[in-house]
């Protein structure tokens, strides 16, 4: 009789300790799944943070160069000028690749051609001087 006693109290002691251990677990993968879902959120967030800030400086690069969408054409202004350009060949003749890249990320056709029968890696070759352009053609080639 004692030893069944003993026996069914150890029983009951590996139950506590295998609920207990189970109950750990738990905590630990509710923990776990809320600090995977905190960095979720704030990868998201800061995704939608970045997004914002490349659309804004589109648009400023846009409005500088006087265009309404990242592949609209325009006539070249001046008493010289009688063609018309792209932003991306705005961008190109500028040496700036951020502004490159920022409008391909947006979409930018980069196989348009300007009045001068000129893609704009075509340009960017042309106007490259020692090096002056290798970012645009890299941003461009990617």
């Amino acid at each position: 009789r004692r030893a069944e006693e003993e026996q069914q109290r150890a029983e009951e002691e590996r139950r506590r300790l295998l609920e207990e251990q189970r109950a750990r677990e738990a905590e630990e993968r509710r923990a776990t799944e809320a600090e995977e879902l905190r960095k979720r959120q704030e990868e998201e967030a800061r995704l939608r943070a970045e997004e914002a800030r490349k659309r804004e400086q589109l648009g400023k690069i846009l409005a500088s160069g006087g265009f309404a969408g990242v592949s609209e054409r325009k006539k070249k202004s001046g008493m010289l000028s009688s063609g018309f350009t792209y932003p991306l060949h705005v961008a190109v003749k500028a040496a700036d690749a951020q502004a490159v890249g920022l409008l391909l990320w947006a979409g930018a056709d980069r196989s348009l051609k300007d009045s001068a029968k000129l893609t704009p890696l075509m340009l960017a070759q042309k106007l490259d001087k020692k090096g002056s352009h290798r970012h645009v053609i890299q941003a461009l080639s990617a």
